[in-house]
């Protein structure tokens, strides 16, 4: 499944190329407040606030959100059910509520009971059908799942402090490939979600629905993103657990970056899926190389270790830059499985990266980062453009400085599938 899943991306990416460019969006209220509950359309994005300090449930605050969600977006099920079936073929469709099955036992029960209040709210049921224009329990989980069960997303992060950093304080960038869909699914419904509890609020850069992060930081000053990093390892979903929705419950409830990378880390939380998570705090940033099925060099070891600037790499693989770190789809420290040396699509993008700090002698700015980040050498046409990091495949660029919570997001355009030329970021405020 998983190379067959490989191979559909760049299908649909072709596919959505050969499309008409504008999208046509069905427009719903501009704004929604319920008990918990605020949803505003901002044009380009929603903004989302979750308060669970209002005395209600989780499960409650799932059925107030999806209430919300179809105020807003009214094709919200047809957008939602239409994506999944473009990234599974109809051979894979039901094999894919096995692993479903097999991680929602493993979900935190509040996590669970938000997804399927909001499940309840939807017309779907009980009731799989592929392509029905309808939302079922199983299918919004599903959605939930969808970076542990069915994947195949490519993204980059390049981030500067100390000596590096124009400000002294770290400064991130954070770039998300992924498939939109063939009418701009993802970016419909794209969104800048807040989490209010009470052990203080979360930040999520992602999907109004999606309750996991793949993008997204606390108000202790704690950023963390996913990427993927296969090994070639078989899938098993048997007893695994959601690395995004863990992801959430670490920016939840831990206190400092160290804490929360040893949650992410620690080995008795398995995942079907290899990842990479990148982490900032306004002094440094890492990366977790979160390797659990592959095997490491030597003794065969598994390795799930932590990669900072100064970390020995593989053979081949050098960094050698002081105050700043980076990252692609792949593991290279030393000891860890190689999914780098001979994949251009890692190699090419890692090169690119170390040129960008090639003699320079001032620190980097927000501006700088900016650069890197968009840099391409004329229209990113390309699929999946091995040289520079903004692609057609490009749905989101992150660039945010935690030690000031200052939060600037590139977000696809929801009507269009023509990619920018030079895209624009918003600042976007947080915690008010």
């Amino acid at each position: 499944m998983k190379k067959l899943l490989a191979g559909l991306l760049i299908i649909l990416l072709v596919f959505q190329t050969a499309c008409t460019q504008e999208i046509s969006v069905k427009k719903g209220s501009p704004n929604y407040k319920g008990k918990g509950v605020t949803i505003t359309d901002k044009g380009n994005y929603f903004d989302v606030a979750l308060d669970f300090t209002k005395g209600l449930s989780h499960r409650e605050i799932g059925k107030e959100f999806a209430r919300g969600i179809l105020s807003v977006v009214p094709d919200y099920e047809t957008l939602v059910d239409s994506y999944i079936a473009e990234n599974l073929f109809k051979s894979q469709y039901n094999e894919t509520f096995w692993r479903v099955d097999d991680i929602k036992a493993q979900i935190d029960r509040e996590y669970r009971e938000e997804i399927e209040g909001m499940a309840e709210v939807f017309s779907g049921g009980d009731k799989n059908v592929r392509g029905d224009n309808k939302i079922s329990k199983d299918e919004f989980f599903l959605f939930n799942l969808f970076l542990d069960v069915i994947r195949a997303t490519q993204c980059s992060f390049v981030s500067v402090y100390g000596s590096q950093s124009a400000t002294g304080k770290t400064i991130t960038g954070r770039i998300l490939d992924w498939y939109g869909g063939n009418k701009n699914q993802l970016p419909r419904i794209q969104a800048v979600i807040t989490m209010k509890n009470s052990t203080g609020s979360i930040c999520s850069i992602g999907y109004i629905g999606f309750m996991g992060i793949i993008t997204g930081f606390n108000d202790r000053k704690i950023f963390a993103a996913v990427q993927e990093s296969t090994s070639g390892a078989a899938y098993s979903s048997a007893g695994k657990r959601s690395y995004p929705l863990d992801l959430r419950h670490a920016l939840e409830n831990t206190a400092n970056m160290e804490k929360t990378i040893e949650f992410m880390q620690d080995e008795k939380k398995q995942y079907a899926v290899n990842h990479l998570i990148v982490f900032s705090d306004p002094n440094e940033s890492k990366v977790l190389e979160n390797n659990f099925s592959g095997r490491g060099s030597g003794a065969g070891r598994l390795k799930r270790a932590v990669r900072t600037a100064e970390s020995k790499l593989n053979k081949g693989v050098t960094w050698g830059i002081k105050d700043a770190v980076a990252s692609v789809n792949s593991f290279i420290l030393e000891g860890n499985t190689d999914n780098h040396t001979r994949t251009k699509y890692n190699t090419r993008r890692w090169k690119y990266i170390k040129e960008q700090f090639s003699g320079r002698e001032s620190g980097f700015s927000l501006e700088d980062i900016k650069k890197i980040m968009t840099y391409t050498k004329g229209s990113p046409r390309a699929l999946l453009d091995t040289r520079y990091l903004y692609t057609k495949a490009t749905l989101s660029m992150t660039v945010f400085q935690p030690d000031t919570l200052s939060l600037e997001v590139y977000f696809f355009p929801r009507n269009t599938l023509k990619v920018p030329d030079k895209p624009t970021f918003e600042k976007i405020s947080v915690f008010q």
